[in-house]
């Protein structure tokens, strides 16, 4: 199933202080990571920079990106095998990799921003139906053994086109559903107007196919630049191409949120608008639209810019960036604006402080540290994906 070249398997072999440097790379965060988690657990969530108002953070931020990028890799793999397209047959491995590896990693994001990961197992032995968690829960398991599935399929050294169409048609709803109810977690949640909308899943899913689709391109051309790994060229040029349509698609869906919200002049709506626009978080949200969108979607629609693969791969980086603050501008407006408007306000949750009505959220040193472990976890789990499964071996040269 994947294409592979081997101009020389044992290339990398004779060059080990690069790859002896990012697994030093990779450990160092392992272990900081782990520290960080280890002291919040041991002090509690006082020593991050939530609060009474701002519940929630970089965690959930990371979160929703994260099961962003998995759902929109397997999207695009799972799309082109239902219409037979064997162009990008070639990332087919790689691409369940990822996926695999940032739904993995989405479900290890959640786990510190619990305050009290130690009851976790309360939500397998005692589920509550009514709970979000519980339903993101199961439908990232399914999504983890969907991911693992399709694995084996394409790895078998046989072809598997039969069982390959099969998972396709499960694992395409499967993705889309389980970041509908990443959405729908925030969506259901009245008190919080700026999340209450129905075009929110939507707007999810869309993100999705643009992070999902230029990691995979990123991550395609690291590999093939630092390994033997040799994909048909024409591959990121398609890649290039259908980030062209998920850019104006996702562009277009935020817009349209934008002007409605604005145009319906209500306060609920206008004053987390107001943060985006000309507030606090107007050089997050304006940058995202400068370089996220419009510097890539030029990338992407232009045939002679699309053709420099490093100029792409530079795009896909802006893209995953834009994605990123994106999650931001739609999870901190909402934990701005204070339920509680009347005095004295709501306790911000650190001793000797008083009453305030609106904070700004800083993560802590904490709060990085874990998500730095969380990166390095993800840069393992493909690392050893890549080494096992994608790269050639010296027996098939």
């Amino acid at each position: 199933m994947t294409i592979i070249a081997t101009p020389s398997p044992t290339a990398s072999s004779r060059r080990p202080w690069p790859r002896l440097a990012w697994y030093a790379v990779l450990g160092a965060g392992l272990l900081l990571g782990l520290f960080s988690f280890g002291y919040q657990w041991a002090s509690g969530l006082t020593v991050t920079g939530l609060t009474n108002t701002v519940t929630w953070g970089l965690y959930i931020v990371v979160f929703m990106f994260l099961v962003g990028i998995s759902a929109g890799g397997l999207i695009v793999v799972a799309g082109s095998e239902l219409i037979g397209s064997h162009r990008l047959e070639s990332l087919n491995v790689l691409a369940v990799i990822v996926s695999g590896t940032a739904i993995a990693a989405a479900a290890v994001s959640i786990i510190p921003d619990l305050g009290r990961p130690e009851m976790a197992w309360q939500m397998i032995v005692s589920p509550q139906p009514m709970s979000p968690l519980v339903w993101d829960m199961a439908v990232i398991t399914i999504y983890l053994a969907i991911a693992a599935i399709d694995l084996w399929i394409l790895t078998r050294p046989w072809p598997m086109p039969r069982a390959l169409r099969v998972m396709a048609m499960v694992s395409l709803p499967v993705a889309v559903l389980v970041h509908s109810i990443t959405a729908w977690i925030f969506g259901f949640l009245v008190a919080r107007p700026f999340w209450n909308t129905a075009i929110l899943a939507p707007l999810f899913i869309s993100s999705a196919l643009v992070s999902g689709t230029a990691l995979v391109l990123v991550i395609a051309w690291i590999v093939h630049r630092v390994t033997a790994w040799e994909p048909p060229p024409h591959v990121f040029g398609d890649l290039g191409r259908l980030l062209a349509w998920f850019v104006a698609v996702d562009f277009f869906l935020l817009s349209a949120e934008l002007i409605t919200a604005y145009t319906s002049q209500t306060d609920y709506h206008l004053a987390p608008l107001h943060m985006l626009l000309t507030g606090r978080l107007a050089p997050v949200f304006w940058s995202q639209i400068l370089l996220g969108v419009l510097v890539p979607f030029v990338v992407y629609a232009v045939p002679r810019l699309r053709a420099r693969i490093p100029l792409l791969v530079g795009a896909a980086t802006l893209s995953i960036l834009g994605v990123f603050a994106k999650r931001v501008d739609i999870l901190m407006p909402g934990m701005y604006d204070p339920q509680v408007s009347m005095a004295p306000g709501i306790p911000a949750g650190r001793p000797d402080q008083g009453f305030i009505i609106d904070e700004l959220y800083v993560p802590t040193w904490v709060e990085y540290g874990v998500v730095v472990g969380i990166a390095a976890f993800a840069g393992a789990l493909i690392t050893i994906g890549v080494r096992r499964y994608v790269l050639p071996r010296p027996e098939q040269s």
